[in-house]
């Protein structure tokens, strides 16, 4: 043997020595491609491979959003990868409104946005700079095609066969719900997060919009399946639905076309969502260690984007537990367990604020574009998630917010002087998020009146009543009473009754809608 092939044997035997875990991502979307590249940073030596099923540079939808929360986060486990991202995200602090004929816009919101297949090519590059081993154009069936590997992350999306193969280890929740959505594109730019509602004579539509690059914005149409079904969309091809949704919201494209890149799917490319949830993330398949992450373990609604957002925190919490307990072969099963214990929770957290969001887009057809003034349309949906209140609306949009409250107030009868600070809504007859018609009572400043059953029990000789002794629509007791509140929904005891945080909780709830 030559001196160069023992040489060569020697290097071989000493890197042998130094792969410490061989990891599998099945699925190279972010999930996949994160985890992998902060796993090689962490330990050059361990023996990574993504495997993808689609070709290099070949991906569908369109832009995705993130929070700038999530960028600094990044930020402080691969700042390389990071600052490519910044480079290429759109940055915007706006939503706007449109609705009834009216553009309402609020600040102060912080949203990335950039497009699917640019966030995979930086991923995919920093992945290769750091040698992780990417395959393409591969379709795997089953996590047994790689019986010497430790660890097994199953990336593979909302659909994911590794979950379905296991399904009664793994015990998804797969919930479909009732909207029907379409994922398009434009090259018509828009400078904010835009929402925009239009009605038909069947019904409402509602568009989420959002520009990810310099000549392309996201364009998803939603609507309930009873009007997407009376305008006969369920007949409709892509070349048809699109062409639909373009005349439906043609004054907000001004003359631009809309696009469709679903090629992926057969016949209509209109989409229900479905929410997935586990009760079991991770197991032992007789070889190897298998967990799932992203979208095959959790999925949240896009009506608060936090999708991608959930991707990359999956990986980064699963890099940080090996990194506290070890990353060898031996500590899997703690490091997993752990995982999951930690991620479930925050997980949980944003799955039940996209669940609010999502069904407030699932009924606002009926319960709130019917019923409401722009100006209190744009309050319910700036707080539909319930994760943003009225005072942190206050701290993102201060100007925006004390113009609602003065509107609010004059609603309720009670006029201020230009010069005069607005009324905090607690102080107004009835909750921020609903109307109550005909008020048998008004207020004086820094009184509160509310119904008893609804709200809460104020006494009867509070300050500053005009209908004192009416009983609350058969309520067991006498108490102040707002004529029109029909609908209840009892506050925790432990709050104390007539406080403003009570009444604040009380206002933030959806109830009298």
């Amino acid at each position: 043997m030559t001196l160069k092939a023992l040489g060569l044997n020697y290097v071989m035997y000493i890197c042998s020595e130094w792969i410490i875990m061989k990891i599998v991502c099945i699925g190279g979307g972010p999930a996949g491609l994160y985890f992998g590249l902060l796993m090689k940073m962490r330990n050059p030596a361990h023996d990574i491979t993504v495997v993808e099923r689609n070709k290099p540079y070949d991906t569908f939808g369109w832009g995705v959003v993130f929070s700038d929360a999530t960028m600094d986060n990044m930020r402080q486990w691969d700042p390389v990868s990071a600052d490519a991202i910044q480079v290429a995200f759109n940055h915007w602090d706006d939503i706007e409104l449109h609705f009834k004929g009216r553009s309402i816009r609020s600040g102060g919101h912080g949203f990335v946005g950039i497009g699917r297949k640019k966030l995979l090519n930086i991923l995919q590059e920093r992945c290769e700079q750091l040698n992780v081993r990417l395959v393409f154009d591969a379709d795997v069936k089953s996590d047994t095609e790689f019986p010497d590997a430790d660890l097994i992350i199953a990336s593979d999306g909302i659909f994911s066969t590794i979950r379905g193969r296991y399904e009664d280890r793994f015990r998804p929740q797969l919930i479909r719900r009732p909207n029907r959505y379409i994922w398009l594109g434009t090259n018509k730019l828009f400078d904010a997060f835009n929402f925009i509602f239009e009605k038909t004579e069947h019904g409402w539509f509602q568009a989420h919009v959002y520009k990810f690059d310099d000549q392309t914005t996201t364009f998803i149409v939603e609507c309930p399946e009873p009007v997407w079904e009376a305008h006969g969309l369920q007949h409709a091809d892509q070349a048809q639905s699109v062409d639909f949704c373009e005349k439906l919201f043609a004054r907000h494209l001004g003359g631009h076309r809309l696009m469709t890149n679903a090629r992926h799917l057969r016949g209509s490319a209109w989409l229900y969502f479905q929410q997935v949830k586990c009760q079991q993330w991770s197991l032992h398949n007789g070889h190897s260690h298998v967990v799932l992450m992203g979208d095959a373990v959790h999925t949240a609604h896009f009506a608060i984007g936090s999708g991608t957002k959930l991707a990359f925190e999956d990986a980064i919490e699963l890099t940080r537990q090996f990194q506290e307990m070890g990353d060898s072969p031996d500590n899997i099963p703690a490091v997993l367990a752990r995982y999951q214990e930690l991620r479930n929770v925050d997980v949980l957290r944003l799955q039940n604020a996209a669940w609010n969001a999502m069904e407030w887009f699932e009924v606002c057809g009926g319960r709130y574009c019917d019923t409401l003034a722009p100006e209190q349309f744009m309050y319910s949906m700036l707080t539909r998630s319930q994760r943003i209140s009225h005072e942190n609306l206050r701290l993102r949009d201060k100007s925006w917010l004390e113009g609602f409250e003065r509107w609010f107030a004059t609603q309720a009868g009670l006029e201020r002087e230009a010069t005069q600070p607005a009324i905090p809504y607690v102080y107004a007859v009835y909750g921020a998020r609903r109307y109550v018609e005909e008020p048998s009572c008004r207020v004086s400043d820094g009184a509160v009146f509310v119904c008893g059953r609804c709200a809460g029990r104020v006494p009867l000789d509070a300050p500053g009543c005009k209908g004192h002794g009416r009983r609350c629509h058969g309520h067991d007791r006498n108490d102040l009473h707002l004529g029109g509140c029909t609908h209840h929904s009892w506050l925790p005891r432990s709050m104390e009754r007539g406080s403003a945080r009570w009444l604040e909780a009380h206002c933030r709830l959806r109830t009298c809608l």
